[in-house]
């Protein structure tokens, strides 16, 4: 099994982004961080600014990944041109319902990786929601370490 990246097309961006906003949202409701009320709105917005040019945002490589044509996962880099040396940022990093458990997910983070490597990128780093166990020790086991840790209680 080799996964390999395509960069996203115009057309499948708007599908793709469909489900991040919904997916972001969600994530974010989860995290305790924003009501539900108005959440896909938010993250609609947020997702518009940081791409306001879909596929063509410059610093913002899109990617499907793929094993065997088959579309498994999907990919967004964000490499900061102002930052020295470079670095890149993973904006969004998911492998497809139904092809998650297959070591796809540790794949895709190696060919982000790759493309980091194959670009002069020093640094590769990345958020995740604290209730995400399962990505926390994919990342740690990746080799990547806490950097920051925000933490929140609610006052009722």
């Amino acid at each position: 099994m080799t996964l390999t990246l395509e960069r996203m097309s115009a057309e499948r961006f708007v599908l793709w982004s469909e489900h991040l906003v919904a997916s972001f949202a969600q994530d974010k409701i989860d995290a305790g961080s924003w009501p539900e009320e108005g959440a896909l709105e938010r993250s609609a917005r947020e997702n518009a600014q940081l791409l306001p040019h879909g596929v063509a945002t410059a610093g913002h490589d899109l990617f499907v990944a793929l094993v065997d044509g088959d579309e498994v996962g999907f990919l967004w880099l964000f490499t900061d041109p102002a930052a020295v040396p470079p670095e890149s940022f993973v904006y969004d990093i998911e492998i497809v319902e139904g092809r998650r458990g297959e070591g796809l997910g540790r794949a895709l983070l190696e060919a982000a990786e790759g493309w980091c490597a194959d670009h002069s990128v020093a640094t590769l780093r990345l958020h995740v929601f604290g209730h995400n166990e399962t990505a926390i020790g994919l990342y740690e086991s990746s080799g990547f370490e806490t950097t920051d840790i925000t933490m929140a209680k609610q006052i009722r």
